[in-house]
């Protein structure tokens, strides 16, 4: 990319995608943080449920619970990563673009 003009189309785009995404990423977070108070929540009453010495309970609770909310989590994961990405290609397109002026 030689020319600021692509860049800052590139740069735009970037924006749209974060925009697009915005909604989604914010629903998936807090889809993760409810599925993560519920499995907390089940990991809890499994606990109580059981019985044996604390380590008993707790490997009780943890398989009991280990499986909760795995959806969410990945969904929400997944699009942190994207939008990881996503920041750190607008932050290279604003340097070369710093570099640009310079030259």
């Amino acid at each position: 990319m030689t020319d600021p003009g692509m860049v800052l189309r590139r740069l735009e785009e970037i924006d749209n995608d974060l925009a697009l995404r915005q909604n989604t990423y914010e629903t998936a977070a807090r889809g993760w943080i409810t599925a993560k108070r519920d499995k907390e929540h089940h990991r809890a009453v499994e606990f109580i449920k059981a019985e044996g010495t604390v380590a008993e309970r707790n490997a009780i609770a943890d398989r009991e619970s280990s499986m909760d909310g795995k959806l969410e989590e990945a969904e929400y994961e997944a699009l942190k990563a994207v939008v990881r990405v996503l920041e750190t290609r607008a932050s290279i397109g604003q340097s070369i673009l710093r570099s640009m002026s310079r030259t």
